[in-house]
């Protein structure tokens, strides 16, 4: 099956009178190469642990666990437009100095909208702590805890993603990945609820034969960064190939307890970029929302006969109700006096699934 085609050929310097005798131009056209000197990707993995039996059946691990990613893949422009080219006299339109001309008049490579660059210049490194703690079924009591204490950063988190051209890109580009939590724990559990000392059948099979399990979750927040516009349109850096970064003048971390539906961060920290500069923010600045996630479930086995019983299943996600909220209005808003205009600025705009309760019964022969 042919798939559609379609162009759009573009007339320059024509009027309407004479567009339909005019021949369009299919010009410019971005273009995209890569490195010949093609790199395999290398992904280096490495670890060390320690195993102890600390008693009670509980046996605890403690491993320092690393990655690092060479020669990953990143793309980057070949033909940026120089940082403060707009505000140049010389890259006036004639027909209208007080605009810069078209970027495809900037560009160092004549006809083309942009050259992008492939290569395998880019890497990763990973580097935790993880701590463990399993018992094994004993005495009607299993469970597990599970702690990681780590760190990731790289310069890009897809191959698909560019990097900067026209700032040094180890400044403007390495931090954390967005992948990257701080912390996380899950601690899990299963109790079989003792049974009573009555041996009625009718009591056996309501009361006995119960169990009790669960999932805790607690993680970090994704790393984030606040962005910015302006009431009116303004070019700060002069090309169209960086875009500044928004002035962070202090912490922008406030204390979880100062932390309200209408204000997750320190919003006055923030400060428009002045034109033909970049901004001071790092690739990210802050922690977005984090999980605080409790998920119980209820089991209760009741033998009709050899070999058929019958499952009660209660389960239970998000058990407490907890509120968690999903993401922050992180988009500043600036006027022409440099004043944040967005008023929902540091306030939560999503949340995760409220509570959720599902029962069923379950026959197993």
């Amino acid at each position: 099956m042919q798939t559609p085609v379609i162009s759009n050929p573009v007339v320059y310097y024509g009027s309407f009178r004479d567009v339909l005798s005019s021949s369009g131009s299919l010009f410019p056209q971005p273009v995209t190469g890569s490195d010949p000197d093609v790199m395999t990707p290398r992904v280096m993995n490495f670890h060390t642990s320690i195993q102890q039996n600390v008693g009670f059946g509980t046996v605890v691990d403690v491993a320092y666990v690393g990655s690092l990613g060479r020669n990953l893949l990143w793309r980057r422009l070949l033909d940026p437009i120089p940082l403060g080219a707009n505000f140049s006299p010389a890259n006036a339109n004639p027909t209208n100095p007080r605009v810069p001309l078209s970027p495809v008049f900037l560009r160092r490579y004549q006809g083309y909208s942009g050259v992008t660059y492939a290569e395998w210049a880019s890497s990763s490194n990973y580097h935790s702590l993880q701590v463990t703690a399993n018992r094994r079924f004993a005495r009607n009591l299993e469970f597990g805890v599970a702690w990681t204490w780590s760190k990731a950063m790289d310069f890009n988190d897809a191959d698909g993603d560019q990097v900067s051209s026209l700032m040094p890109v180890r400044v403007w580009n390495y931090g954390l990945a967005s992948y990257d939590r701080t912390h996380v724990l899950k601690v899990n559990w299963l109790w079989s609820v003792p049974s009573a000392p009555w041996r009625h059948p009718v009591v056996d099979r309501v009361v006995n034969h119960w169990q009790v399990s669960g999932i805790a979750s607690f993680v970090s927040g994704a790393p984030a960064s606040v962005g910015y516009s302006f009431v009116t349109a303004t070019d700060i850096t002069g090309t169209p190939d960086l875009g500044a970064r928004i002035v962070v003048t202090g912490n922008p971390v406030l204390p979880k307890g100062d932390r309200t539906f209408s204000q997750n961060f320190q919003t006055s920290v923030f400060r428009p970029p002045q034109v033909n500069t970049v901004g001071n923010s790092a690739r990210y600045i802050m922690r977005g929302p984090g999980v605080n996630n409790w998920d119980l479930s209820v089991f209760k086995n009741v033998v009709v006969r050899e070999p058929v019983q019958v499952q009660y299943r209660l389960e239970i996600y998000n058990a407490f109700n907890h509120t968690q909220f999903g993401g922050w209005d992180t988009a500043a808003r600036f006027d022409a006096n440099g004043n944040q205009v967005n008023a929902r600025l540091g306030e939560a705009t999503s949340a995760r699934n409220p509570r959720q309760i599902q029962m069923g019964l379950k026959i197993i022969f």
